[in-house]
């Protein structure tokens, strides 16, 4: 039982201290928001000679009790977001805005919906 105890503890501990530093990185709080104008718009050219335009959003952002947070996030696209979309960010303490995904009216929390303003 003992030589059982000591091949699995360490397999927890190793699994445990992975989900925490993964959690740390890359996990996050979601926040709901409605794209606006972006704040700043800029042009430049990758290594390559690559031509890109960078969108730069600063948007109130709500979670799911419509608790106010000011998000910033930085798009390298083709084109602006698509103004009054509904978007759920990811929000993770140390980076900001980790990821963001378009989803519909319906699917954004009721209360952070009101603090919306529709």
């Amino acid at each position: 039982m003992k030589k059982l105890v000591f091949f699995i503890l360490p397999f927890i501990l190793l699994t445990a201290a992975a989900w925490f530093g993964y959690n740390y990185y890359y996990g996050g709080k979601a926040y709901y928001t409605r794209v606006g104008e972006p704040t700043e718009i800029s042009s430049g050219k990758y290594s390559t000679g690559e031509k890109y335009t960078e969108y730069d959003y600063t948007q109130n952002a709500y979670d799911k009790n419509g608790e106010k947070s000011i998000q910033k996030m930085r798009e390298i696209r083709d084109k602006p977001l698509r103004i009054n979309a509904y978007l759920k960010l990811k929000v993770n303490a140390r980076k900001g805005v980790v990821s963001w995904e378009e989803i519909k009216e319906s699917d954004v929390p009721k209360k952070a919906f009101e603090q919306m303003g529709s």
